[in-house]
């Protein structure tokens, strides 16, 4: 599979399936690195073309067309999107398939076995994972997508084929061929920092009821670091932007957790976390 077609003259196709925050601020990113940038916005929101063609993403008519032309398909949707973009057009893309959707391990080894459901001798346990296709890779965006500090971990067998993607804009870091590692990894942050959120919006929410939102904020500085109040901010404000998609997030935790706390034969409740799902529920 050649992806080092850029040391040859000829740009670099990246497609993006689902167009939101995260295909936009990584559209500027590759553009900029001289890389052309594909989608499709039929049929999809107004928000969704706006955003697109304010990126300068060039537009083909459909998912299918996109899959056959580029070189790297990204799936960039909502959590429950995401296994059935990897099976519809993912299987059939041309070239690798990078899934940087919020899914949990569980759903990471689905999409992997629709690339590799012909290989029925090898072991498809979740911690003994079985050889991957070299067209699917697992990432995961960390920290703020718009951010010159934000990193892409990568993983699978062939995850570093993409690593040139450092000289287009991204920073990339591979982390292993393990393909769910990322996935792992994501887990976890997601179980912190999806925490801290709902934790810090409802603690904010009391304080602005006793009329102490500022005596809080100061208080807290005080030990969290001068970043905080920017922080806490940031936090709520995605509390209320986006608390669907991280209630989806939420809810593949806590089904992995089950398999895995299943598995391994440990005993957990999961109080915290199933709190933390359900205040983005509510």
């Amino acid at each position: 599979m050649q992806l080092f077609i850029l040391n040859y003259g000829v740009k670099l196709i990246v497609g993006f399936i689902g167009f939101g925050e995260v295909a936009s601020a990584l559209t500027k990113k590759l553009i900029e690195g001289e890389v052309e940038v594909m989608t499709s916005i039929k049929n999809r929101s107004e928000n969704t073309k706006n955003l697109a063609e304010s990126s300068g993403a060039t537009f083909l008519d459909s998912y299918n067309e996109l899959a056959e032309s580029s070189d790297v398909l990204i799936s960039a949707v909502t959590p429950s999107e995401a296994i059935n973009v990897a099976e519809n057009y993912g299987t059939s893309s041309k070239g690798i398939f990078l899934d940087l959707n919020n899914i949990s391990p569980m759903s990471t080894r689905i999409i992997a076995d629709l690339f590799d459901k012909n290989n029925d001798n090898v072991s498809s346990n979740f911690l003994y994972p079985k050889k991957n296709s070299e067209k699917f890779v697992k990432g995961a965006i960390i920290g703020k997508v718009s951010s010159d500090n934000s990193i892409i971990y990568l993983s699978g067998p062939e995850a570093s084929k993409l690593s040139f993607l450092s000289d287009s804009g991204l920073n990339i870091k591979i982390i292993g061929e393990n393909v769910e590692k990322v996935a792992y990894i994501k887990t976890l942050r997601s179980i912190y920092t999806k925490g801290v959120t709902a934790i810090t919006y409802e603690a904010f929410d009391f304080a602005k009821e006793l009329g102490l939102s500022k005596e809080l904020c100061e208080s807290l500085t005080i030990t969290e670091g001068d970043k905080f109040e920017d922080l806490a901010k940031s936090r709520m404000k995605s509390f209320d932007s986006s608390r669907d998609r991280k209630f989806q997030e939420m809810d593949e935790v806590l089904e992995f957790l089950t398999y895995l706390s299943n598995e391994k034969k440990f005993e957990s409740n999961f109080k915290m976390i199933k709190a933390t799902r359900d205040k983005f529920e509510k």
